[in-house]
């Protein structure tokens, strides 16, 4: 039998290379993938391509090559319209799929390779998952959840699995384990999405996220949860929750905002807890003009305290990670570079930290930081080329020049190539 020559070599040339491990950008540099992996990382100079080599070289003056986006937060069945709510709760799972076909096509032509799903019908993300993997649409990789996990009548229970004794809930993720889920979701505290819901109170005790922590641990998933009140938070670090979505810190009392406790923010970090603040929602509601009030909102009611209370849980040493929610209301599957730009703009955090927490600790929160989130050789290839520098801009994350993803030229000088 023939062997099957090597595949063409891709080599990436910019003026600029981050490589989120913490180390310095390079400059003037050259990253070569072969075979979907990363094969050399080195300057210019020393490049070397032999005589008989083929290779397919782009080059940008000017760019900035960096790992992909890992968007940890989209439920790529819901809309992003205003009209999502009505959407989610009467159209067919023909038309999520469809409406997920775009999706997973949007977010992978912005420069998102990795994507974590944290909601969906299963009869929606696992097909559409699976067709990914297949090549039959263009998409990132996708860690799914499947259907999210809540009480009767609780947050999301349109498309989540209703359950609500300890039992119920470890059947629950057993369920999702055996149809092939990634990760595990559950939501801890009501959520403006869903009308009625509360907000300010949990849905389950500690004593229940603490078996389907144990259980998730057993089948070696990891469990995200939703929580916007403060005692919903606190039920999740003392519950050992690996990822806290939104961390709204909601009092109890409407007549107060916030009920922050500084002490669990410690714990959280001692525990190493990845947060997802979801925090770009409030800056695209304002640029494109929310008409509706949005009853969770009530987290970004006082917008300067949110930040103060994220910025003091990032100096408390929490590691963040970059969720949009996309598909909830303009949240669109195109938007990742708004969160690194509200990080920097609103947690004055510095563009590099921003990055860094967009690729590598992302990475780590799914548990694939051998594979993806930092640009080291022989790591799958999930790269961009950025025109202009985002170590100096972190606007310039909105201008994608070059995707590769795992190996597949998705984007080559600003054109889609999917």
């Amino acid at each position: 039998v023939p062997r099957r020559p090597p595949r063409m070599k891709l080599v990436l040339k910019a003026d600029h290379l981050i490589d989120s491990t913490g180390a310095d950008p390079i400059s003037n540099a050259a990253l070569v993938v072969e075979n979907g992996r990363i094969s050399q990382i080195t300057t210019q100079d020393k490049l070397h391509i032999g005589e008989n080599e083929e290779a397919k070289i782009i080059a940008v003056d000017d760019g900035t090559i960096m790992a992909g986006f890992i968007e940890m937060h989209s439920h790529i069945h819901c809309s992003a319209q205003e009209d999502a709510y009505t959407h989610i709760t009467t159209e067919s799972n023909e038309t999520f799929l469809m409406r997920g076909v775009q999706a997973v096509r949007a977010a992978v032509g912005s420069g998102v390779t990795t994507m974590r799903d944290l909601g969906a019908r299963n009869e929606v993300v696992f097909p559409l998952k699976q067709a990914i993997e297949d090549g039959i649409i263009p998409g990132p990789r996708m860690m799914v959840a499947g259907t999210p996990i809540t009480t009767t009548g609780g947050h999301c229970n349109m498309f989540g699995t209703e359950a609500n004794t300890s039992e119920e809930v470890v059947a629950a993720i057993r369920q999702q384990f055996k149809l092939g889920a990634d990760c595990i979701k559950i939501m801890s505290t009501g959520g403006g999405f869903t009308p009625g819901t509360n907000v300010r109170a949990p849905q389950y005790p500690v004593e229940t996220l603490r078996a389907a922590v144990v259980d998730a641990e057993r089948l070696n998933l990891r469990v995200s949860a939703h929580c916007h009140a403060a005692a919903g938070v606190r039920n999740c670090v003392d519950a050992g929750i690996h990822c806290l979505i939104h961390s709204s810190w909601l009092a109890e009392s409407e007549d107060e905002l916030y009920d922050y406790s500084p002490d669990y923010a410690d714990m959280i970090a001692e525990k190493g807890i990845f947060v997802d603040p979801t925090l770009a929602l409030g800056r695209l509601n304002q640029l494109r003009g929310r008409t509706r009030p949005r009853r969770a909102g009530a987290a970004m009611r006082d917008p300067v305290r949110r930040f103060e209370i994220l910025r003091d849980m990032w100096d408390r040493g929490v590691k963040f990670v970059t969720g949009m929610d996309s598909g909830m209301t303009n949240a669109h599957f195109n938007d990742f570079a708004y969160i690194p730009e509200v990080m920097v703009d609103e947690l004055h955090i510095t563009p590099m930290e921003a990055i860094v927490s967009a690729t590598q600790v992302s990475a780590d929160c799914l548990g694939l930081l051998d594979e993806i989130g930092t640009l080291e050789e022989g790591k799958t290839a999930d790269v961009l080329i950025i025109n202009g520098n985002p170590a100096e801009d972190i606007k310039a994350l909105h201008s994608v020049n070059t995707i590769v993803k795992q190996g597949e030229l998705i984007k080559q000088k600003n054109e889609l190539l999917i």
